[in-house]
């Protein structure tokens, strides 16, 4: 009796087919896995909390900074801005840096655990907010920062931040925070796919630029 054959179209198929069924069965598996890669998130103690850069900040970003300083994970709240001389907000006081102060304490911050940190807009944006605000913190003597930043930013922020801390001696622990969209499900809404879409794109223009190291394509 003559064995039978598998031709290769058959078998290509066949092969296509188990790859569409793995696919469809873990595809949630796969997404939460990227997701979780644009943004990670460490563990541990800092000196600092840092609220990282907006023309507009954030009260997401201001109120989980509070909830890490009352876990006693930090003991100083540093928020950052841009001050573009170009694209000032309407409005906007002079003073910026005093109005986030007085706006911050009722949220249960005292004076002297608040530190506003003001930033350039110069390219690259976020490689350039790194290496002002560290070095500022630096010749306060931290050394070790909590980095929030929003969603999928995350993980090109923290290699930014990363990049210049180790050349001051200080340690940066990533902690994204989510407002339009969350890590689990972001797939789900239109800003979530908008937002790894184009956060990826960047993280890998500042790899190919070398403002990351290659190897931020595979640690955290």
């Amino acid at each position: 009796m003559k064995s039978r054959k598998i031709s290769g179209k058959t078998f290509f198929f066949i092969l296509s087919g188990l790859t569409l069924v793995i696919l469809l069965l873990s595809y949630k598996t796969i997404l939460i896995a990227a997701g979780n890669f644009l943004a990670p998130e460490g563990t541990g103690n800092a000196d600092v909390v840092i609220v990282e850069n907006s023309e507009l900040i954030r009260a997401k970003g201001v109120e989980t900074g509070r909830d890490l300083l009352s876990s006693g994970r930090a003991n100083r709240l540093v928020i950052v801005y841009q001050n573009s001389e170009n694209e000032r907000i309407f409005d906007r006081p002079l003073n910026y840096n005093l109005l986030l102060t007085q706006k911050l304490e009722p949220l249960g911050l005292k004076k002297e655990q608040i530190q506003v940190i003001e930033v350039p807009t110069d390219h690259p944006i976020t490689l350039t907010e790194a290496r002002t605000v560290l070095s500022n913190l630096s010749r306060s003597g931290v050394k070790s920062a909590i980095l929030l930043a929003e969603g999928f930013h995350t993980r090109r922020s923290y290699w930014a931040y990363k990049q210049v801390g180790l050349s001051l001696g200080i340690k940066i622990i990533p902690c994204p925070y989510f407002i339009k969209y969350q890590r689990e499900n972001w797939w789900t809404k239109i800003k979530g796919v908008h937002e790894f879409a184009f956060e990826s794109l960047k993280f890998i223009y500042y790899v190919l630029r070398g403002y990351v190291p290659v190897r931020s394509l595979l640690v955290i």
